[in-house]
């Protein structure tokens, strides 16, 4: 019988794939999370009394194939997690620890559990450290999703773009690879250290973790999938008429490397391209001040109006520092919209250079720019290019996702066991 897993995470992270992976392939022991919402029975009756808004909410924490069952939920370190989203206005200080504390709360619950029931272990990173340290020392395999890039790597380059931009301070001191207290980050560094096995969903986290010490015989690339029913084409697409329409969806911080987007913008002729930029505001809007009607800014869209924006765009940019993945382009890319990112995020995985995208160096205004332009003097091929986006997309479903993700824990499991001999 195959050994099962103890995996966890705070949140909806990753819409419970990886939880959902391991209950479809018989290994799931028991997710450890924050808050997850029960489908059926009084869920139900709650759901129909609750206000929509609510309801959407609580639906959200859920997935369907993963009973509650198979999950532990740590009640105090949720609600906690609920108030601190409500908490904009709190010091980014107290938000940060309280939030490492809830991370720390559910890590030590999923070692532990994994002890009890000499289960192998999944954890997500930020909760590593803790999952890891309590879990003793039981010979059980060790696996770390590693979420975002290695923090030493992260930390590297976002210190080189304090130093190239300070105007963009405000964001780049809260990133917590340059705020988290010195114990914290350090707990955050030996976490890799501490596995036996790693998953990464993009190339440029598997090198990061190779940059920093990780065997890379051990680290396996499972990219993530998207919703292809819910990010589609657009029944009838838009013409080819007027500016060629821009669209940037994330946090409009430094980090995502909107400063080098607006100056490859501005160097655009006046009236060949439109950009809307659709995410929660974290820098200073002063960024914008120098900016026509041409950029229209648009933060907290809902998800029919992010889904609408996708439909209605000619060219996803996307020009990131450093990212795990990026969701957002598998998003872009479903709804048959052509991507324009750097090689420091999941692109170089799923773009096809000019035939569904196209891949640049981080910081680099000038590639942006000609990137751009390109676009603005071959509105055809740009528009040649949707169809081959959403095939793209079509092969990085939720469902080959799981499927990837089985593979790669069983080979894992099945390795470890005979390095346990006997097994």
């Amino acid at each position: 019988m195959a050994q099962k897993v103890v995996t966890v995470h705070r949140g909806a992270r990753d819409g419970y794939h990886v939880a959902l992976a391991l209950q479809e392939a018989g290994l799931l022991d028991t997710l450890v999370t924050d808050l997850y919402w029960p489908s059926g029975g009084v869920a139900s009756t709650v759901e129909n009394f609750a206000p929509r808004g609510v309801t959407t909410q609580l639906k959200a924490r859920s997935r369907a194939g993963l009973p509650w069952s198979s999950v532990k939920c740590c009640w105090f370190s949720g609600l906690a997690s609920l108030a601190l989203e409500r908490m904009r206005s709190a010091p980014f200080a107290l938000r940060r620890d309280a939030t490492r504390w809830c991370d720390a709360t559910l890590g030590a619950t999923a070692g532990r559990l994994a002890n009890r029931n000499s289960a192998a272990l999944l954890s997500y990173s930020y909760y590593g450290f803790d999952a890891f340290s309590h879990l003793g020392d039981i010979p059980v395999p060790r696996i770390l999703f590693q979420l975002h890039p290695h923090p030493v790597t992260v930390r590297r380059i976002l210190s080189e773009e304090l130093r190239l931009h300070p105007e963009c301070s405000s964001s780049l001191a809260k990133e917590w690879e340059l705020s988290l207290p010195q114990a914290d980050l350090q707990r955050l560094i030996e976490e890799p250290l501490m596995a036996g096995d790693w998953i990464a969903a993009s190339s440029f986290t598997r090198a990061t973790l190779i940059e920093n010490g990780i065997p890379a015989g051990r680290i396996h690339v499972v990219p993530y999938g998207t919703d292809l029913d819910r990010f589609r084409p657009a029944a009838v697409r838009r013409g080819s008429n007027g500016p060629v329409q821009l669209l940037f969806v994330g946090s409009i911080c430094q980090r995502k490397g909107i400063s080098y987007l607006l100056d490859a913008f501005s160097q655009l002729p006046e009236g060949s391209a439109q950009l809307t930029i659709c995410g929660r505001v974290v820098d200073d809007l002063a960024l914008f001040q120098h900016n026509g009607p041409a950029i229209q800014v648009r933060p907290n869209v809902s998800d029919a109006e992010l889904l609408a924006a996708y439909q209605a765009a000619d060219l996803f940019v996307f020009p990131s520092l450093a990212e795990g993945f990026g969701h957002v382009l598998l998003e872009a890319m479903a709804c048959g919209l052509p991507v324009l990112s750097t090689t420091r995020t999941a692109a170089p995985d799923i773009v096809d250079e000019q035939c569904d995208g196209f891949v640049v160096e981080p910081g680099d205004t000038g590639a942006l720019y000609q990137r751009l332009q390109w676009c603005v003097d071959n509105r055809d091929a740009l528009r040649e290019m949707r169809d081959a986006a959403r095939q793209k997309a079509e092969q990085f479903s939720w469902h080959r996702f799981r499927d990837r993700l089985q593979s790669t824990v069983q080979g894992m499991l099945s390795a470890r066991c005979l390095e346990a001999e006997p097994c």
